[in-house]
């Protein structure tokens, strides 16, 4: 097994079985990656390929998503997700490491940030604020409003979510078909995501608790941003790295929110030298 190829490993964490997807050796310093809303863990293979020879990297399908169980009653908080980034990094047995977040992702990465746990080396934040654009939000809810349940084929599936991820090469469609869904027993194409996550009518935790976690955190951290995010605004982002204890601004240009798959190239060179710095790097 080479240094990039991806294994499948499981974490318990309140009752659920959970899906980590893993590159690099295991005594290199450790990288946690976690996803967007609709996103999984394979989200990051390009980056995590790029990065697999200096770190350990692990992929977190967060509850809900992927090859990860679907959360009983809902339960989807912001609290659950720090419950299981934490039994990640305990049954992992982490003791230096990085978090690297996405959007929800990013959100979840914060908040346990926040707690100022032992180990915490570097805190990445990707396209992921206090505060979001009412654009980007309207986006977003229009898109969950409109997903099927389902699908009769792949090319359906691909017709439906080309359109929503236009800055994404073949190879993120195509990782996109394979971790977002699977076929059932009449033949369709159902959602590996519980329905439960497409409910239009989410809602962000309230501004002042993620400024407020900002302010606890305690390692370095780098703002991400794409140049041409809906999402996350300029002047949000500039704030957010004056209000981090330290912190450094990134803008990736060329992509939009979802900026891991819209130019991998950009993220992966803004985003490395700093975990080699703030983290340091093994080399395989």
């Amino acid at each position: 097994m080479t240094a990039m190829s991806a294994r499948s490993t499981h974490i318990t964490s309140r009752g659920l079985s959970l899906h980590v997807v893993e590159w690099g050796a295991e005594d290199l310093p450790a990288v946690v990656l976690l996803h967007g809303l609709r996103a999984y863990g394979h989200w990051f293979e390009e980056f995590a390929e790029a990065a697999a020879a200096r770190f350990h990297l692990l992929a977190l399908d967060q509850r809900g998503r992927g090859g990860s169980d679907w959360a009983p009653a809902g339960r989807y908080t912001t609290d659950d997700y720090v419950a299981d980034i934490a039994a990640l990094i305990e049954q992992k047995q982490l003791k230096r490491y990085a978090l690297v977040g996405h959007s929800m992702g990013g959100t979840n990465a914060l908040n346990y940030a926040a707690g100022c746990p032992a180990g915490l080396a570097a805190l990445v934040i990707v396209d992921s604020a206090p505060e979001l654009d009412p654009r980007g939000l309207a986006r977003i809810r229009e898109e969950l409003g409109r997903t099927p349940g389902s699908f009769a084929t792949k090319d359906e599936a691909l017709a439906f979510l080309g359109p929503l991820h236009r800055r994404a090469g073949a190879r993120s469609l195509a990782t996109r078909l394979e971790w977002m869904l699977r076929q059932d027993a009449q033949g369709r194409w159902q959602w590996r995501i519980d329905p439960n996550i497409f409910d239009p009518r989410m809602t962000p935790d309230p501004p002042e608790r993620s400024w407020n976690a900002i302010r606890n955190v305690a390692c370095p951290a780098l703002i991400v941003r794409g140049s041409d995010s809906d999402l996350v605004t300029a002047e949000c982002a500039d704030r957010m790295a004056a209000e981090f204890r330290q912190a450094s601004r990134a803008e990736i240009p060329d992509a939009g929110h979802m900026v891991v798959e819209d130019n991998p190239k950009a993220f992966t060179a803004a985003v490395l030298p700093f975990l080699e710095r703030t983290l340091g790097a093994g080399q395989r």
